[in-house]
């Protein structure tokens, strides 16, 4: 029987061992067969429980541009629990042999035993799916943390706490090489793990191998921070390509590492998620807001967003915030600070409302923080300032001057023409202020404020973007945090000022001999 003339008529199971031993003999000569041109397509095809979502695409892209591109550096930041390490420790190192299965893949993680999870799970899919991919096992490769397949190439798992030795590698992974928080913000364990990289790690790359390194932010000065750091962006003329997914998209602010959005999302527009439907945004919406009010601030901002803060540079800490909150007394003053925002729509506006309590102690209550046009954020202010029963608006008009007054006696005119405001109701005072200081000289009195009781939050009140900016907001920041502009312009006017002991009741109790001593300090200073 003719083998080209009966095919055919061959059973099943002999055409599919037929097809796997031709797709091997071409694979062992160097010569790819595979059709799937992406990680998340192989997913998809043998993984019923594989899902493909936005995020994951432009993970997908930039893993396949190490391939084909230019450039053979890339991160990826993203939060917890979005399925990178799936797509990029697992099957990444599967597609990638079968697009090259002559090179040696090494995969590193904080421990050696995360990494030998990742490897054996990929070396579990080349053993269930590698054939027909022209991928098999080579005979006695047992070892699920370093295998070997029939045409050369091979996976090997190690944590970052140990050498690699042995071969070079062509493709080198490093998946979230801290385990939590206190490791990443122990200096002695960042400089070990850059001693890593740069002792055992760098030296066994290839000449032309490519380099994957995916993580959730924890601190400056990890890992990715000290190589963006030494070798930059793209973006900037530097050698990595960034994947940056914050759960929340931001506007581009280059200060605080924020560049145009991978996915091309609005400020304020969700990360999509693996277990959840992507077109579903209310869903996200809740699924983050929960993340984050399950957060501390800066764990929020570094894990979350991808954008960490250095606790120790920040104006206050979570610490400081959860001492300060608590319940007001009777209100004997209340208003609205007031950050304008530009013309554009993407502009954030603060709007904090708060109050002067009968203890003589000032409280922030309520924040209504956005995106907001100049028209909308002037409504919204009134609106907040009915709600409260405010008798001040404090705005600051560096840039809008008399405008953002008229702005706001205009808003409250028309809210009440369109009935949202009583026509007997009386718009509060306006109270322009002109910030002339510097940031840092208008906000630490406050923050002092509030580490020493004289300011404090409402509890049970919304101020998760105000406690947010507190705690991330550094001295020489370029970053001008709207919120926290309205809270200082709102605590500014409302908290009274430290009361100071009399200088004739300071010195009612000092002695005569005292007074002696220091005229005598006095007099010996004139004579030098």
């Amino acid at each position: 029987m003719s083998l080209a003339n009966d095919w055919t008529q061959l059973p099943d199971g002999m055409k599919l061992h037929l097809r796997n031993r031709l797709a091997e003999a071409c694979t062992e000569r160097g010569l790819s067969i595979s059709s799937i041109t992406s990680p998340g397509q192989l997913a998809i095809e043998h993984d019923p429980t594989q899902v493909q979502r936005p995020h994951l695409e432009v993970i997908d892209d930039a893993l396949t541009s190490l391939l084909s591109g230019d450039n053979d550096r890339l991160i990826i930041t993203t939060p917890p629990q979005v399925g990178k390490s799936f797509r990029v420790s697992r099957w990444f190192p599967f597609w990638w042999l079968t697009m090259r299965p002559h090179d040696q893949v090494v995969l590193c993680s904080y421990a050696a035993s995360l990494a030998h999870t990742h490897t054996a799970a990929t070396r579990d899919l080349v053993t269930m799916y590698g054939a027909q991919h022209g991928l098999r096992l080579r005979e006695g490769a047992a070892r699920q943390s370093d295998w070997r397949i029939s045409a050369g190439g091979s996976m090997r798992g190690s944590g970052v706490k140990g050498g690699i030795t042995g071969q070079p590698m062509d493709l080198g992974i490093i998946d979230d090489p801290y385990r939590d928080r206190a490791e990443a913000d122990s200096p002695t364990i960042r400089a070990a793990r850059w001693d890593w990289y740069s002792s055992a790690f760098s030296t066994r790359m290839s000449p032309h191998a490519r380099v994957a390194v995916v993580l959730t932010r924890w601190h400056k000065d990890d890992l990715v921070g000290r190589l963006l750091d030494r070798d930059g962006r793209v973006e900037e003329g530097g050698r990595w390509i960034v994947v940056h997914l914050p759960a929340i998209a931001v506007a581009p602010n280059p200060m605080r590492g924020f560049y145009r959005d991978a996915l091309g999302r609005e400020p304020g527009e969700p990360l999509t998620h693996p277990k959840i439907d992507a077109d579903d945004t209310a869903a996200l919406l809740v699924h983050w807001t929960n993340r984050r009010n399950d957060a501390t601030s800066r764990d929020w901002t570094s894990m979350f967003q991808g954008s960490p803060v250095d606790a120790e540079g920040a104006l206050l800490t979570e610490g400081d915030i959860v001492n300060a909150t608590g319940t007001p007394g009777e209100p004997r003053r209340i208003a609205v600070g007031i950050d304008p925002s530009g013309s554009g729509d993407r502009d954030t506006a603060g709007i904090v409302a708060g109050m002067l309590d009968d203890n003589g102690k000032t409280w922030f209550t309520h924040d209504r923080t956005a995106k907001m046009t100049s028209l909308h954020w002037s409504r919204e202010a009134c609106l907040l300032a009915y709600e409260v029963d405010a008798t001040r608006f404090v705005v600051e008009v560096n840039f809008g001057g008399d405008m953002a007054t008229d702005m706001l006696t205009q808003a409250w005119e028309n809210l009440q023409r369109e009935e949202l405001i009583p026509v007997d109701a009386l718009c509060p005072l306006v109270q322009a202020v002109h910030a002339r200081r510097s940031k840092v000289l208008r906000a630490e009195p406050i923050a002092q404020g509030i580490k020493t009781g004289r300011c404090g939050f409402a509890s049970g009140a919304d101020l998760a973007t105000l406690r947010s900016e507190w705690t991330q907001w550094e001295p020489g920041s370029t970053w001008s945090p709207g919120a926290l502009d309205a809270a200082v312009h709102l605590a500014s006017e409302l908290m009274p000022p430290i009361q100071r002991v009399p200088l004739t009741e300071a010195i009612a109790d000092i002695t005569r001999d005292e007074v002696q001593a220091v005229e005598g300090s006095i007099a010996a200073m004139r004579m030098r």
